[in-house]
């Protein structure tokens, strides 16, 4: 009644005065009452219903009876003393308070079921079991449902021989739970006062303190995630002489796993031994013992299982499918190993190896049971990283797609290269052949991605060789050139070019042996190859036609030539 709020306090003590209880408070019960709600003149009223029935007079003795034969003495059944009738709100959680005895003695440490609260529609999936305390007494919790109704629940031993019914006032074994809907809750008035109780039993003996109680064995242990510990745990209860206590009743739990039983009593040593069944979560576990309005805790750790399975990841993410890498900055993996429970575990005998052209495997090392691979993009393409540790494998995916080089737009190029030139050249009497060098300097401006224009210079030496000796030539160039490289995001890229410009070939001679000065166009390919974001090597193979006034074509060049490009 205090748990629901269906009566207000002073309803509770007025009923409590009217009928008293059938049981004597211990020191548990009234924290629970006190948790529950119960105020001073709830507790008030229990005292004084108490010193009230101690002070009545004991009826008058019965005469002895006649002496009988002598019988064999015959052991009190057991018995329950339990309210006729409970109801709660339809979706609550109600308290249903029974005790046991063996004739007027109290029975600490029974096990006990109450069968039917599982058939409560939208109730408990299965009947709650209780543990009797140094009173006799035992707290089912049972859920209202949300069906309204009356339910029939019956209390009995989780073993041994039915319940007999308890004294007086339709109380016993047998218990109607009554569920109400909200509405209707709201709107009734308080209920009437309940049946006259039973008449109470002896008041039970005093309960010791159990202040010394403790865990004595089994603390600290280690175990495997999922499995059991190798000990069980201790648990003494004592008084605070350091005393056994013999039959109290203890509850445990657990942060992580199960612990056996849940529920037990005491023995003879005042000890109770559990076995705990670590869960699935690594780390410490706490076991949680609670004696009375006692708490005593002990601490036993879940260790990490056996490797079994390798995961990849790319920053804070697992890998899923593969590693897609769209710059040319270094890409670092990390490789964890993981337990059937995925806890993170020990990594051992790390490695790491790559195929495909597109990636380079640039370091692979653990740290602190973590392995860290380092990849280098090179090119497009794809690739793969296999990674073994701990006697597993796994094997990654990687797609390299790298974005064009991060070159400035104008750029400075530089080329050196040798001269082959047709022969015979025209109007140069007794030719045998023409060889030479040349060196260009240009500036260069890029237009858009791929598309590049050239202006600058070149200057080259021929030696002009005929029957009848040699002479040299001097050439000088200035041009423009548009150059399309093929693959502009490529490290590699073809290129092809078309220019034209002004020319002027000169003998040493003072023009004697050969000058010509006019126009030319050209017209070639090459490669250029990325050495750095800024560097490109380059390699040009063209063909210059050479004309001049009223002659047309005088000669044809073929210059080869290779260099660089700074782009800034």
């Amino acid at each position: 009644m205090l748990g629901s709020r269906k009566l207000a306090k002073r309803d509770v003590a007025a009923l409590v005065r009217r009928n008293c209880v059938t049981f004597r408070p211990t020191a548990r019960d009234r924290a629970d009452l006190r948790l529950a709600g119960a105020d001073d003149a709830v507790f008030a009223a229990i005292d004084e219903c108490l010193r009230a029935r101690a002070a009545a007079p004991s009826p008058a003795p019965t005469p002895p009876a006649a002496p009988a034969a002598p019988a064999s003495p015959v052991r009190s059944p057991l018995r329950v003393v339990a309210p006729q009738q409970v109801s709660g709100v339809a979706g609550s959680e109600n308290e249903v308070v029974v005790q046991l005895f063996r004739g007027a003695v109290p029975q600490a440490g029974v096990g006990l079921v109450l069968r039917g609260a599982s058939a409560i529609p939208g109730g408990l999936t299965q009947d709650p079991v209780a543990l009797t305390d140094q009173a006799g007494a035992a707290t089912f919790h049972v859920l209202a449902g949300t069906m309204p109704g009356t339910y029939s629940l019956t209390v009995a031993p989780q073993r041994g021989a039915p319940l007999r019914q308890g004294y007086g006032g339709g109380a016993g074994a047998e218990i109607q739970f009554v569920t109400m809907p909200a509405a209707l809750a709201r709107a009734e008035a308080p209920a009437p006062a309940p049946p006259a109780p039973p008449a109470p039993p002896p008041p039970p003996p005093a309960v010791p303190s159990v202040q010394f109680t403790q865990w004595s064995h089994g603390t600290g242990q280690h175990g495997a995630v999922g499995a059991a510990l190798a000990e069980p745990l201790v648990l003494e209860v004592r008084d605070q002489t350091g005393k056994p206590i013999v039959g109290e009743a203890v509850t445990f739990a657990t942060t992580s796993g199960t612990v056996t039983p849940g529920i037990a009593a005491s023995d003879s040593s005042g000890m109770i031994r559990v076995g705990v069944k670590l869960g699935g979560r690594a780390g410490p576990v706490v076991i949680t013992a609670n004696v009375g309005t006692l708490i005593r805790t002990a601490t036993v750790h879940a260790d990490p299982g056996p490797p079994r399975a390798l995961v990849v990841l790319h920053g804070d993410e697992p890998v899923l499918g593969g590693v897609a890498i769209r710059s040319r900055d270094t890409v670092m993996l990390r490789v964890v190993a993981r337990d059937a429970f995925d806890n993170r575990t020990t990594l051992a005998d790390f490695s790491a190896t790559t195929s495909g052209r597109a990636i380079a495997l640039r370091s692979a090392e653990a740290r602190d049971s973590v392995g860290i691979v380092k990849l280098d993009p090179r090119r497009d393409g794809a690739g793969a990283v296999d990674v073994s540790a701990s006697g597993l494998r796994t094997r990654v995916a990687v797609d390299v797609q790298l974005p064009p080089a991060a070159r400035g737009a104008w750029a400075i190029d530089a080329r050196a290269g040798a001269l082959g030139v047709n022969t015979p050249w025209i109007d140069v009497p007794n030719l045998t052949g023409i060889t030479g060098g040349d060196f260009s300097l240009f500036g260069r401006r890029v237009l858009t991605p791929g598309i590049s224009l050239a202006v600058g210079g070149t200057v080259g030496s021929l030696t002009i060789d005929q029957t009848t000796g040699s002479a040299s030539a001097t050439l000088l160039e200035g041009y423009g050139r548009v150059e399309l490289s093929l693959l502009p995001r490529g490290r590699l890229s073809p290129v092809v070019s078309f220019g034209a410009g002004g020319y002027r070939v000169k003998s040493g001679d003072n023009g004697q042996t050969v000058y010509h000065t006019n126009v030319f166009w050209s017209a070639g390919g090459g490669l250029d190859v990325g050495l750095s974001p800024t560097l490109t090597a380059e390699l040009r193979f063209e063909r210059q036609w050479l004309t001049d006034s009223g002659v047309g074509h005088v000669g044809t060049l073929w210059p080869l030539e290779g260099g660089v490009r700074l782009a800034f």
